[in-house]
């Protein structure tokens, strides 16, 4: 996996918004957001596709916020990508 250098990320609105099976096949941006996931300690099989394991696992990333504008609702946007630290 590449380390993520933090004077090369893009800004967060440049990334997708990801949300389960929006994509019918494997998606680079889904099997980045799974590997950034498994830096978090989630066991996920990075095959690009966005199903209920990667949601329940994006659910309960973003449940672990202290941030009260953060919900924890599956869908991976501006912020979730912020949080994960794929982007400034």
């Amino acid at each position: 996996m590449q380390s993520i250098n933090a004077n090369k990320l893009p800004a967060c609105s440049s990334l997708p918004v990801l949300r389960r099976n929006d994509n019918a096949p494997p998606s680079q941006d889904v099997k980045f957001l799974q590997q950034l996931l498994n830096r978090y300690n989630f066991s996920l099989k990075v095959d690009g596709y966005f199903g209920k394991k990667t949601e329940d696992a994006v659910k309960d990333y973003q449940g672990r916020s202290e941030d009260p504008s953060f919900r924890a609702d599956g869908i991976v946007g501006p912020l979730t990508w912020e949080f994960l630290g794929a982007c400034k």
